[in-house]
C-alpha cells in the first residue's frame, strides 16, 4: 500500500490528510486559537504555599499563576498511584496520566499527603506540566509528575513505575505487553502502554521509546538553562505530532507546502527521528496542495449526509447523540440477475465506503448500518469478513458486535477526537440541527392562522404580510385562492409585500 501525508499549514490552521493508493482516508485538523496548554513543561517558580488547602501557587511566566496540589508533588519514596498513571493518552496528544475529576481539587486537600510546606518552598525552582487547561479566573492546574507520550508508550522520568491502559482487556495481551515493558523499561524511569500498543511487537515499542528518551534528554538540557517562570518545552503541535504518531515504514512520502513547516520538521526529525528525514518534501506549487490530491473534494463529500457508490446505489450518515446511523440503498443499481445478487453487490460496494468514511469522517462511538436485506447465511457471513478486513486498516479500535435478526450490523469505533462535521459544521440557525425546515405551504398556512388572530385582537382596515420573495410568490400563485377567501371571511384587505433581507421561515404582519 502507498502511503503518503500531506501537511497544509497557514498562520491561523494547520490540516494533515493522509492518503492511501491516492484516496484521501483521515483528515486531521488544528486551529491555531484552539491550541491549549495541557501537556507544556515549564520552570516555575513557587510563589505561595498554602498548608490549609495543601496547595500553591507556581508562577509559569502567564499572567495567572498555576495551582499546584500537594498530591500532584513528584516525592522520589513515593509510589506513583495507579489513578494517576492508568489514564489512557489516547484522547490528548500529550498524556496527562495525573489528571482527575472536577473534584479532585476538594479531594487532593482531604487525602493523607505529606504538609505541602515540607514538600516545597516559596521562590523554590520547579519542574511542571499543565495537566489541565485554565478555566475562567482560574490558572492552570499543574503537576510536577511529568510525563511525555509517544506513539505506543507514555515515559514517566523520575519513577520506578509499569502501567497498563484499562481499554487492554485481554489478559494474555495485557501479561504480554507488561513483559515487553519491564524488558525496554530504561533506569530512572516508568513506563504507561496505551491502548494502541496492542498487538505491537517488542521493536516498535523500543522504537518510540528511544523516541521519549531523545525528547527527555533534549529536555533536561533546555532545563539546565532555564530562567524561572519560563517555558521549557511546548506540547507538539499537530504536524510534529502526525511524525511522532503516524509516520512508520509504511509512510513513504511526507509533503509539506509550507517551508517554516518543512525546517521545523527537518530539525525535529534530525533531533528525534533521524530515519524520517529524507521522507520530507517542500512543495512549492501554486495549486494548492490539498486540491492536487483531491483532498478538498473528498472533505465536501465527507460533509454530506449523502454518498454515491459508483454502483448507482447510495450510503446516507446520520451522525446523533447516541449513535452513528448508516442506511445502504441499492438506489438506481440493478446490473445483476436477482435481487440477492444486487443486494449482495451493492452491500460489499457499500462496506469499503463506509469504512472510508468512518475514518474520513472520524466517527466514534455506537454505529449501526442497516444493509440491504439478504436471505442467503453465506452472502451474511461474507459480508462480515469483508466489513472485518476494511476495518483492520483502521487506526482506531474497532469491534464488531454481531449481525442482528433485523439486518442491522452494530459495532464500534473508539473516539479519539471531534468529527470532522462538528469540528467545520456549525448548527444551521434555520432548523436547529435537525436538518430540515417548515416547507414554504406549512409558511402560508401558519401566516393565514396568525392574518386572522392578529385581526380579531386588533382593530384594522387591512393588514400587509411581509415575507420572502418564494412566500409571496406562492400566496400570489397557488395559494391565491386562500388569500381570496381569507379577505371574503374577515372583510377585510390583505396586501401583499416582498423582503429579499428576510428568511424564507420568518414573516411580518403589519396591521394597516
Amino acid at each position: 500500500m502507498s502511503i503518503e501525508l500531506l501537511v497544509n499549514v497557514t498562520p491561523f490552521e494547520t490540516r494533515v490528510a493522509r492518503i492511501e493508493n491516492g484516496l484521501a482516508e483521515e483528515v486531521y485538523i488544528e486551529r491555531e486559537r484552539e491550541r491549549g496548554l495541557r501537556g507544556n513543561i515549564y520552570s516555575g517558580r513557587v510563589q505561595r504555599v498554602l498548608p490549609g488547602i495543601q496547595a500553591s501557587f507556581v508562577d509559569i511566566g502567564m499572567a495567572r499563576a498555576g495551582f499546584l496540589y500537594a498530591g500532584d508533588i513528584a516525592r522520589p519514596e513515593a509510589e506513583v498511584s495507579e489513578e494517576q498513571t492508568s489514564r489512557d493518552a489516547d484522547e490528548e496528544a500529550i498524556a496527562s496520566n495525573r489528571e482527575t475529576e472536577s473534584n479532585h481539587e476538594t479531594a487532593s486537600a482531604q487525602r493523607q499527603f505529606p504538609d505541602i510546606s515540607t514538600l516545597i518552598r516559596e521562590n523554590q525552582q520547579l519542574t511542571v506540566q499543565v495537566s489541565k487547561e485554565p478555566i475562567a479566573s482560574k490558572g492552570p492546574r499543574l503537576t510536577s509528575l511529568v510525563s511525555l507520550a509517544g506513539r505506543y508508550l507514555v515515559y514517566l522520568p523520575g519513577h520506578d513505575h509499569i502501567g497498563i491502559a484499562h481499554r487492554i482487556e485481554d489478559a494474555d495481551e495485557r501479561n504480554r505487553l507488561l513483559d515487553v515493558a519491564n524488558d525496554i523499561k530504561p533506569e530512572g524511569g516508568g513506563l504507561i502502554v496505551r491502548t494502541v500498543a496492542e498487538g505491537r511487537t517488542l521493536g516498535e515499542l523500543k522504537q518510540d521509546l528511544e523516541f521519549l528518551l531523545r525528547m527527555w534528554a533534549d529536555i533536561e538540557e533546555r532545563l539546565k538553562h532555564a530562567a524561572p517562570a519560563s517555558l521549557v518545552h511546548k506540547e507538539l503541535n499537530l504536524y510534529l505530532r502526525m511524525m511522532r504518531d503516524f509516520v512508520d515504514v509504511d509512510v513513504e512520502k511526507i509533503h509539506v507546502d509550507s517551508r517554516d513547516a518543512y525546517e521545523r520538521m527537518q530539525s525535529f526529525a534530525k533531533r528525534f527521528m533521524p530515519e524520517v528525514a529524507d521522507r520530507l518534501y517542500y512543495y512549492p506549487g501554486e495549486r494548492p496542495i490539498f486540491d492536487v490530491y483531491g483532498v478538498e473534494e473528498e472533505i465536501d463529500r465527507a460533509l454530506k449526509r449523502r454518498v454515491k457508490l459508483k454502483s448507482g446505489g447510495h450510503i446516507v450518515i446520520d451522525q446523533t447523540e447516541a449513535l452513528i446511523a448508516i442506511d445502504v440503498n441499492s438506489g438506481s443499481f440493478t446490473g445483476s440477475r436477482t435481487m440477492e445478487e444486487t443486494s449482495f453487490k451493492t452491500n460489499l460496494e457499500a462496506v469499503h465506503e463506509i469504512v472510508h468514511q468512518l475514518r474520513l469522517r472520524n466517527l466514534g462511538g455506537i454505529i449501526v448500518v442497516d444493509f440491504i436485506d439478504m436471505q442467503e447465511e453465506e452472502n451474511k457471513k461474507r459480508l462480515l469478513e469483508v466489513l472485518e478486513e476494511a476495518l483492520a486498516r483502521d487506526h482506531a479500535k474497532t469491534h464488531i458486535v454481531h449481525l442482528s435478526d433485523l439486518g442491522l450490523v452494530e459495532m464500534t469505533r473508539k473516539r479519539t477526537r471531534e468529527s470532522l462535521g462538528r469540528t467545520l459544521l456549525g448548527e444551521c440557525p434555520h432548523c436547529g440541527g435537525i436538518g430540515h425546515i417548515r416547507s414554504e405551504i406549512t409558511i402560508c398556512h401558519q401566516i393565514f392562522r396568525e392574518v386572522v388572530a392578529e385581526a380579531r385582537a386588533y382593530p384594522c382596515n387591512a393588514l400587509m404580510i411581509v415575507a420572502h420573495p418564494s412566500i409571496i410568490d406562492r400566496l400570489l400563485g397557488e395559494d391565491s385562492e386562500s388569500v381570496s377567501a381569507l379577505e371574503r371571511f374577515l372583510k377585510k384587505e390583505i396586501v401583499l409585500n416582498s423582503d429579499e433581507k428576510l428568511d424564507p421561515s420568518r414573516y411580518e404582519i403589519v396591521l394597516q
